[in-house]
């Protein structure tokens, strides 16, 4: 069963996180001909005081 994990700054709606997992698994279904419901999509999020790009933190970017 594949189990994908998205890691992300918080932030982002309920409906823009229920349409990312949704295309997600429909990909990974696709992709390896298998039953949708074997795919497990875990969301994790994070404070963007807790994420470095460049070198700064996003939330002083």
């Amino acid at each position: 069963m594949p189990v994908v994990t998205i890691q992300m700054a918080e932030g982002r709606s309920l409906d823009q996180k229920r349409r990312v997992v949704q295309e997600i698994t429909r990909s990974i279904a696709e992709t390896f001909q298998i039953d949708p419901g074997i795919v497990t999509v875990l969301i994790q999020e994070l404070k963007r005081e807790n994420i470095a790009k460049s070198g700064v933190l996003l939330s002083e970017s």
